[in-house]
């Protein structure tokens, strides 16, 4: 018997990339009465979908979805009071009661909204890096049909 291929030891070499994405325990999660408006409740909807889809969503993770949903809302909600120049405290700059003017108050909200969008949307996966940290792109030489130098032992 003339056998030219080469023997391996059982479990050698680099595992396979599978295509099977990891399951959630969830298939759908109805918004929580924390949301605070309609619009938190839609981007707990569609972000809470994605979530589940790529299997990265577990009911633990519920809070810090509810905190992004929350801090998208407020963020929006700080950037229409900016916006309206006929509000109190409407635009960039509020005037003071000795007659000099300030940075409006909804300008420290809207950026404490972003940073805690940025935060907790960074732990849920939903920023650019952090996805493709966890899905597993980008780490060089893991491309199908790239090989290393320990691919022959």
């Amino acid at each position: 018997m003339n056998n030219n291929a080469a023997v391996r030891a059982s479990g050698g070499g680099r595992k396979r990339k599978t295509s099977d994405k990891h399951k959630s325990s969830l298939t759908r999660i109805n918004p929580p009465d924390e949301l605070i408006d309609q619009v938190a409740v839609r981007v707990w909807k569609t972000q809470s979908k994605v979530l589940i889809e790529r299997g990265t969503f577990e009911i633990e993770d519920a809070p810090l979805l509810v905190a992004y949903c929350n801090s998208f809302a407020l963020m929006l909600q700080a950037e229409a009071m900016i916006t309206d120049k006929e509000a109190e405290h409407g635009g960039l700059a509020v005037p003071t009661s000795d007659g000099s003017i300030k940075k409006s108050p909804y300008v420290n909200v809207r950026a404490d909204a972003i940073s805690h969008l940025t935060r907790t949307g960074s732990l849920l996966g939903l920023d650019p890096l952090t996805r493709i940290r966890m899905m597993g792109a980008g780490s060089g030489g893991d491309e199908p049909g790239e090989g290393n130098e320990f691919d022959r032992f």
